[in-house]
């Protein structure tokens, strides 16, 4: 038997309070004894999350195995978003548009709210700054402003839908940095 594997042995039947072979506590070991893994003295575990923040951990180990773990993250970082400086900068900030910016802020919470008579102004400031080239875009605001003005909500989306279906893919591509209003 190798010294170490013995010492194992010895070590085990003295921590479980068997002080002499054939007390009946404990089998005494003997050469035909299946070998005894040796112990390893520490586990160690490391995590690292994006974009700056890295942790690590190391503990006794308890378990005859040896284990070494390792995780990488992204984690997003919440941007703030400030409207008008956004506007201000004329790029619409990062992912926005000096339009979306403004319909977000504006156009928004006015159909969320069933403000038509907001949404009537607002839109008659859409159809005062059509785009060079956008011969349908007035027409459809002043369409849309026409139906929120007689109160007809559905009627108002419609038109809505109908300018983005037509316009929004075009508008993005080519006015994407233009002010608004």
């Amino acid at each position: 038997m190798r010294p170490a594997a013995l010492l194992i042995l010895v070590s085990l039947s003295v921590s479980s309070g068997c002080d002499k072979p054939g007390s009946g506590d404990a089998p005494v070991p003997s050469s035909t004894a299946a070998p005894v893994p040796t112990p390893v003295p520490s586990l160690t575990a490391t995590a690292t999350a994006l974009p700056s923040a890295t942790a690590t951990a190391t503990a006794p180990a308890t378990a005859t195995a040896s284990a070494t773990a390792s995780a990488t993250a992204s984690v997003p970082v919440p941007v703030k978003h400030d409207a008008g400086a956004a506007a201000a900068a004329g790029d619409g900030g990062v992912g926005e548009r000096p339009l979306q910016t403004w319909m977000k802020t504006n156009m928004t919470p006015a159909f969320a709210t069933k403000d038509l008579p907001t949404v009537a102004e607002l839109l008659d400031k859409v159809a005062a700054a059509p785009p060079p080239k956008y011969t349908r875009w007035a027409s459809i605001a002043k369409d849309g402003a026409t139906a929120a003005r007689a109160g007809d909500y559905n009627a108002t989306k419609a038109t809505c839908r109908g300018c983005h279906d037509q316009y929004k893919a075009k508008y993005i591509a080519e006015n994407r940095a233009r002010p608004f209003p």
